[in-house]
């Protein structure tokens, strides 16, 4: 029996197992990638020890993760925290069951608390195209930046907006490979409308004044950017190579790197495997997790708030899980990180391509399901997404559904005069990853 389980060891799962161990916990937390850091500080460590000359590409930010970073390391160095790296968990119940297959093996058990801080991802945007060789989300292609890796040599375009974008490419600028445009799709960036909101800005006055540096790095690099841009498709046969849009009249970029962001959401197969209850959030256009008598929800499960939110909400929910009280001064930041959010969607909200796709727009990757597909068979099942799934096989793939979820639910509401939320998600099984059959012979149950 484990006392605590906490998975995920990003900003929120090292905040929260630290915390627990000032409290007298010794928590054992997993995470399937080979060193903590989540994707806020991907490799930091590594950048820092073998690559230290990289750090300058990503900026004061990203070096300042180093202090949590030794923080729990420390802990783990003592013994107070058990730390398992590259292990996977696949599968979780909601009476605290798990399973776990790492370097160690297979392994099955039972905890009395779970911590989920299993952050987010990127929210698809299916275009006509995304499938191609040489496209890849803005995030993933900052992690495989803060990994050691450099994206292929060529002109670099770069489809979204927000302040991951921006970012990015002030990192590839710093690196030496400046964005050839920036497309905006219409309705992606609202900042005259977030004004009502501006009250919020003022509650992270130092992020809020990073954002407009970055605006102002972008103009005075003279970086092309393409704003209102409407019925975009990436262009190529066998891979990438431009970006066809209308923007008052048909453009046409060459690009060899085609980048696409539409904002983040929170990972949720563990949490709905799990059967948390989840809620939709008409700010964020996705779906937020509560947390239950056994399973606590850290970071950017419960909402997502940046950074700081969610290395303050892994000590809230560190203080929970442990029978603690939160502290006055965490629940005043998290007020502060909740206004300046609400900003911040207001000024760049999803534009959630899948309400638009095209009838040979692939909605699913993993099993190339095409919106044309998923006409059909609404007319013969209707919205309900369990039965559109056992149809198409739509999230049956390798994701588990993790890539395609959000885009049939926003595909079934524009093609049906009904909302996401109304439309929902299918259920999400266990294992929450593939797991081999040479994995689960070596479990004792």
């Amino acid at each position: 029996m484990t006392d605590l389980l906490i998975v995920g060891a990003g900003p929120a799962g090292m905040s929260a197992a630290i915390e627990a161990a000032r409290l007298g916990k010794k928590p054992v937390i997993v995470d399937n990638r080979p060193e903590p850091g989540g994707n806020i500080y991907a490799f930091l460590g590594s950048n820092q020890t073998s690559r230290p000359h990289r750090l300058t590409i990503f900026g004061a930010d990203y070096a300042k993760g180093a202090k949590l970073l030794k923080a729990f390391m420390g802990e783990v160095e003592a013994d107070k925290i058990s730390y398992h790296p590259s292990t996977r968990l696949w599968r979780l119940d909601a009476d605290g069951g798990f399973a776990l297959d790492g370097p160690n093996g297979a392994e099955a058990g039972h905890a009395k608390k779970v911590i989920l801080a299993t952050g987010a991802q990127e929210r698809p945007m299916p275009l006509p195209g995304w499938t191609l060789p040489g496209v890849m989300g803005v995030g993933a292609a900052q992690i495989y930046m803060k990994s050691g890796g450099d994206l292929p040599t060529g002109k670099i375009v770069i489809i979204g907006t927000g302040p991951l974008p921006l970012l990015l490419a002030e990192q590839l600028a710093v690196a030496g490979r400046p964005v050839h445009a920036m497309i905006e799709p219409a309705g992606s960036s609202q900042l005259l409308a977030s004004v009502p909101e501006v009250m919020g800005a003022a509650a992270a006055p130092k992020i809020a004044v990073k954002g407009l540096g970055l605006l102002a790095k972008r103009f005075f690099r003279r970086t092309p950017v393409w704003r209102n841009a409407h019925d975009i498709a990436i262009q190529g046969t066998d891979r990438a190579t431009g970006v066809r849009f209308r923007s008052r009249k048909v453009v046409d970029i060459e690009a060899s790197t085609v980048l696409i962001h539409d904002g983040i959401v929170p990972n949720l197969n563990p949490i709905r495997a799990a059967d948390l209850d989840v809620i939709y959030s008409e700010q964020q256009q996705t779906w937020h997790a509560t947390g239950s008598e056994v399973i606590e929800v850290a970071g950017d499960g419960a909402s997502i708030l940046g950074v700081n939110a969610a290395i303050i909400s892994g000590r809230m929910a560190a203080r929970r899980a442990c029978g603690d009280i939160e502290s006055n001064s965490d629940r005043r930041g998290m007020t502060r990180q909740k206004a300046f959010r609400k900003f911040i969607d207001r000024a760049y909200p999803p534009i959630q391509t899948a309400k638009a796709a095209t009838s040979e727009t692939v909605l699913c990757r993993c099993e190339m399901v095409r919106a044309s597909a998923v006409t059909d068979a609404i007319e013969t099942h209707g919205t309900d997404p369990n039965a559109i799934k056992r149809a198409l096989r739509i999230g049956m793939g390798p994701c588990q559904g993790r890539l395609c979820t959000h885009s049939l639910a926003d595909f079934a509401a524009s093609s049906t005069n009904s909302t996401t939320d109304q439309v929902g998600l299918p259920r999400a099984r266990n294992p929450i990853l593939p797991v081999s059959f040479a994995a689960l012979a070596k479990l004792d149950q």
